[in-house]
């Protein structure tokens, strides 16, 4: 797993219009033998695992399908952590930066005041935390690739099926 990106991003092309695509899934999704659930919208939908296999690192799998030239779909397929858990990491970033920032401030007023620096310490400690932050988020991902992949072969199973037919 060489990919930096926390939600990996692609694109597939299929051969049916938006509407069957997402009627195809949202048939699919009602079989009560698979391990995938989601629920479908109008030009989108969004792909979970059940509730009795969920985990703090499940993922989720979001659809977008738009028209394609001259016939068919464009699929835009987006990997990632539940909205919750995305939040929480965000929050993490966003708490560590502005903890290492107005420390850093600080410190530098404490020099300009002739005081010592101690405040200067919120830099390097909150660039470890954004560090530690993004290795668990990494880990995270690990950990969910199994229930990953079990999204991402349950939506080419349906794109599968539409293109034969």
């Amino acid at each position: 797993m060489t990919d930096i990106r926390m939600r990996p991003k692609f694109d597939l092309v299929t051969p049916c219009d938006p509407n069957t695509v997402l009627n195809r899934l949202e048939a699919h999704l009602k079989n009560d033998r698979i391990t995938v659930h989601g629920k479908v919208f109008p030009s989108s939908a969004v792909l979970k695992i059940r509730p009795e296999d969920l985990t703090f690192w499940s993922p989720q799998l979001q659809v977008s399908i738009e028209p394609h030239r001259p016939s068919g779909s464009v699929v835009h397929v987006l990997i990632g952590p539940r909205p919750s858990i995305w939040s929480m990491f965000v929050a993490s970033y966003t708490f560590w930066v502005f903890l290492g920032a107005m420390g850093v401030i600080f410190g530098f007023s404490q020099v300009s005041l002739g005081q010592p620096a101690t405040a200067m310490w919120a830099g390097p400690i909150s660039v470890l935390a954004v560090g530690f932050t993004y290795l668990a988020a990494r880990a995270g991902r690990k950990l969910g690739h199994d229930q990953s992949v079990l999204l991402k072969s349950t939506l080419d199973t349906v794109l599968q099926k539409c293109a034969s037919n």
